[in-house]
């Protein structure tokens, strides 16, 4: 299993240009066929901001955060990350199904398919991360050195995403249904992660306790001190330790289900 993982950082590295083209090719064949093209990727995330501001902050005026900050800045830094944890997961379950004439070819290594799905979806983030960074800085609240963090949250967004994917995407050609079963879990999940609440609104310890069991959370906060300037990452070791682990234990996973399971992939796409 550990060489499982060693293999593929190694395929990684003597792919990383392939992985790079390949993603461009990717999020442009995205929109391609439509008529504003590239617009649609910038719209949909914009109105569903918008309309969650609106709903909550101006009609319901729902006291949803521990109001130190605006609530479309606490908004916004918590939804960046979930944008992307929701489209790479979305595309990525598809991706062996999307790229079937590549499954079908010996010499191409299917492995890091979702890891192209993980970077043509890293342009969009990168674009709402500076968007989220401009309106901080509108409001009034200026990035420090807290800021850096942002790159470790976002790597380990991307490890936990890679182990995911693997799972999702090797069991997806099997069992097509995986990707409505995603769809109801991801609205509940939407819900249960901290991206239009504050865990301060719950000060029950033990629901504070489930709702970090999630590890969607340590992310999502993550962003939000990196903006802020809250806490370093390494102030909070017991969440740090518990991500990582969570991370590892769906990498080892997520490997050796995509390992059994690869050589039945072209008898069912």
């Amino acid at each position: 299993m550990f060489k499982e993982l060693f293999y593929f950082c190694r395929d990684i590295y003597r792919n990383k240009k392939l992985l790079i083209q390949f993603s461009v090719n990717d999020f442009r064949s995205r929109y391609a066929g439509s008529l504003l093209g590239i617009f649609w990727a910038f719209a949909n995330p914009l109105v569903t901001v918008l309309t969650y501001w609106f709903v909550f902050d101006i009609g319901l005026k729902a006291p949803l955060t521990d109001g130190k900050y605006p609530f479309i800045l606490f908004l916004m830094t918590g939804i960046v990350p979930w944008f992307y944890f929701s489209d790479v997961l979305g595309s990525g379950t598809n991706v062996y199904r999307e790229y079937s004439y590549l499954v079908k070819k010996v010499v191409f290594n299917i492995r890091i398919l979702p890891t192209a799905k993980l970077l043509s979806n890293l342009y969009m983030h990168g674009f709402f991360v500076l968007v989220a960074l401009i309106a901080s800085m509108l409001f009034g609240v200026y990035p420090n050195l807290h800021f850096l963090q942002i790159f470790y949250y976002l790597f380990a967004l991307m490890c936990f995403l890679t182990g995911l994917t693997w799972f999702t995407a090797s069991i997806q050609p099997f069992v097509p249904d995986v990707n409505q079963f995603i769809a109801i879990i991801m609205q509940a999940l939407m819900w249960g992660t901290p991206v239009l609440w504050s865990i301060n609104q719950f000060p029950n310890p033990t629901i504070q306790f489930i709702l970090k069991l999630n590890p969607l959370f340590y992310v999502v906060q993550g962003y939000r001190d990196a903006f802020f300037g809250g806490a370093w990452f390494w102030q909070n070791p017991t969440l740090s330790i518990y991500f990582w682990v969570v991370t590892f234990i769906l990498l080892i996973l997520g490997s050796t289900i995509f390992r059994r399971l690869k050589p039945h992939f072209s008898d069912v796409l």
